[in-house]
């Protein structure tokens, strides 16, 4: 199911799951909810997501109609940081950092039905959570296509002179430029970090909630080089336009009175949630063991 979708199904829920959220709050006063939804953000924001989405969605297609002249085509245009990329090429490793992606859905999943199962949070608390995150990976979708219908380059398997004409004209090698896979693996990575790190303040699980969601996206990202489907400044774009996405968009969603008033914790104390921070994010390449073959590389710092 494509993401337009699911934002489809959510969108008329949102004022539902609002109001649930303001009648049964005082009832979950013992529970960390970092995040609430208001109509009159996420109405408009849903509805102009969704806008984006479509229309850049159109530019893509139509894009993607026109043939691609490999004649034109010479490996020399390519940075010397991209260009070593070229030569991979692996359906299996496309279709691996595919699920990769996916299975990254299965923490947030997890984390909010233990948290529901254990009384820590109410069952609204997990449908803000899809809705936010639905709103950011939608978000970073809507850029990766507006970026990939003004094409920068066409993918690494169109320079590699071993591939067949006929796999280099499939319409998803005309632009590669910047790697959807990749920047949503990020938001989800960030997302969960950042939301089990409010819901969860001070639990010794949150450095291995973040350093597994971290370690999964840079293994999508790395998988997507690997299979030759895209370059790694296509990857350090996403994962910079993914992590943006999957902070800023809950940030806009905290609640400010639970900031203020504090809220309890899990063995019962009593703390304010964590003051808005703000995020750090380096890009840059590294050589591994002292190699010549460069390797992107992304730092998220709070």
């Amino acid at each position: 199911m494509k993401l337009t979708h699911l934002l489809w199904l959510i969108l008329p829920g949102i004022p539902a799951i609002s109001s649930a959220a303001i009648a049964l709050d005082s009832t979950h006063s013992k529970s960390v909810q970092p995040y609430s939804l208001h109509l009159g953000l996420d109405l408009p924001l849903a509805a102009g997501i969704l806008a984006m989405n479509v229309h850049s969605g159109a530019l893509l297609k139509n894009e993607r109609k026109e043939p691609l002249d490999l004649q034109a085509l010479h490996a020399g245009d390519i940075p010397g940081f991209d260009r070593w990329a070229i030569g991979f090429n692996s359906p299996t490793l496309s279709a691996l950092s595919s699920g990769l992606a996916w299975s990254q859905f299965l923490i947030p999943v997890a984390v909010n039905a233990w948290d529901t199962y254990r009384g820590q949070q109410p069952w609204y608390g997990a449908l803000t959570d899809a809705v936010i995150l639905e709103e950011a990976l939608m978000l970073s979708n809507s850029l990766s296509s507006y970026a990939k219908s003004f094409p920068l380059h066409s993918t690494p398997v169109t320079y590699d002179p071993r591939v067949s004409e006929s796999e280099k004209r499939t319409p998803q090698n005309v632009s590669s430029f910047f790697s959807n896979h990749t920047a949503t693996a990020f938001t989800t990575a960030v997302f969960t970090g950042y939301t089990f790190q409010l819901r969860h303040p001070g639990s010794p699980l949150v450095p291995w909630i973040w350093g597994t969601g971290l370690t999964m996206a840079t293994g999508v990202g790395a998988l997507r080089i690997m299979a030759g489907k895209h370059f790694p400044s296509d990857v350090v774009a996403g994962a910079a336009v993914g992590a943006l996405s999957g902070y800023f968009m809950p940030r806009m969603h905290l609640r400010i009175g639970a900031l203020r008033k504090g809220t309890p914790t899990d063995e019962g104390g009593s703390h304010a949630l964590p003051a808005k921070r703000t995020i750090d994010v380096k890009l840059g390449m590294t050589f591994p063991g002292g190699g010549t073959t460069p390797t992107p590389t992304v730092n998220v710092d709070f």
